[in-house]
């Protein structure tokens, strides 16, 4: 679910309560339904053979997650987790029952945003850039964001849990 989608789901709203996480060179803007919740001093656990954009697993009520980088997807150097770090735990698009697994983590570089955003203040960038993990580059209340691909970061996620 992107924004565009989130002003045509249901009611139509002036603005959409959104997230602005930091990430390493960039921010990723998120409707806020889409963050299920932040976790500070997350214990991220390594995982042996892992790919390069699975930073680890977490521990979130009782169930491990996985850590996933999106710098690493979008084909940078994926940050290492460290004390200023926090993790948005992200809901799926699909609900794959009650086991846990409709979540996965995103590493942050530091504390998220709440903003409201209304569709006249987001003006869309035109990008010569392929990168599937990029579903937009915006620019909202004079901030450069980047809107990702939730279906691609879902995808891995799956791909952990299987």
């Amino acid at each position: 679910m992107g924004i565009d989608s989130a002003w045509v789901m249901g009611q139509r709203r002036d603005s959409i309560r959104c997230l602005l996480l930091p990430m390493a060179g960039c921010k990723l803007l998120l409707p806020a339904i889409a963050v299920a919740e932040v976790l500070r001093d997350a214990n991220v656990k390594s995982v042996a053979d892992a790919p390069g954009w699975m930073q680890g697993m977490v521990e979130w009520r009782f169930v491990s997650l996985p850590l996933i980088s999106f710098e690493a997807l979008a084909g940078r150097s994926p940050p290492k987790p460290d004390s200023n770090c926090r993790v948005a735990v992200c809901h799926t698009l699909s609900s794959n029952g009650d086991d846990g697994l409709g979540f996965y983590g995103l590493l942050m570089q530091g504390i998220p945003r709440i903003i409201e955003v209304r569709e006249s203040e987001l003006t869309l960038l035109h990008s010569e850039s392929d990168d599937v993990a990029v579903l937009s580059r915006v620019e909202v209340q004079g901030q450069l964001a980047v809107i990702p691909s939730l279906e691609l970061l879902e995808e891995h996620a799956n791909r952990c849990q299987s």
